[in-house]
């Protein structure tokens, strides 16, 4: 189950760790919400695909565990230093685990029944995130919600691009499937 060896908060770091929570047969490269893909049910078993909705679906609940990446506090991560490149951060900021991005952490459902519910915005850039807002979503953000925009690598302390299951640039999207480049992050 959950073994974390978190990095202890800053003590003037505002944002708390948050769980990004995967739904049933995702993967790290999910861009769509898993389906359901196979008739294994009607014949009483689990298929074993790690894409499959419905047996994971199954599987998850039976088990009393949901699977998700970790959410890191900008400030607790750069361990309360900033780059003097002109690098700036958001007091809402969160980095995505890079190593629970790509393999989830299993955690007990009963430890986040009572827990307040955040919303995070994910994105490229805090401009490509905000745009079409109107001035209160922006607004309910910054007090209410957090935002991310690059994932962290614990061991090495570096920045990582967010996985695809949190964001997918609608530049890569659009190259996939000869989309106008005018669409939107």
């Amino acid at each position: 189950m959950v073994n974390l060896q978190l990095d202890k908060r800053e003590p003037d770091d505002p944002c708390k760790y948050l769980l990004a929570i995967w739904t049933p047969g995702e993967t790290a490269n999910s861009i769509q919400q898993p389906e359901r893909r196979c008739n294994s049910q009607e014949h009483g078993k689990l298929c074993d695909d790690e894409t499959c909705f419905s047996c994971n679906s199954i599987r998850e609940a039976e088990s009393q565990i949901v699977r998700g990446t970790l959410l890191i506090p900008c400030r607790t991560a750069m361990r309360g230093s900033f780059p003097l490149n002109g690098t700036y951060f958001q007091v809402n900021e969160v980095f995505a685990d890079h190593d629970s991005s790509l393999n989830p952490i299993a955690v007990p459902r009963e430890w986040l029944w009572n827990l307040p519910r955040r919303m995070v915005y994910f994105g490229t850039s805090i401009p490509s995130i905000f745009k079409g807002l109107t001035t209160e979503g922006i607004q309910h953000c910054f007090w209410r919600g957090y935002v991310c925009v690059r994932g962290f690598d614990q061991k090495s302390r570096a920045p990582r691009p967010l996985m695809a299951r949190l964001h997918f640039p609608a530049s890569r999207l659009a190259k996939g499937k000869g989309k106008g480049a005018g669409e939107d992050e």
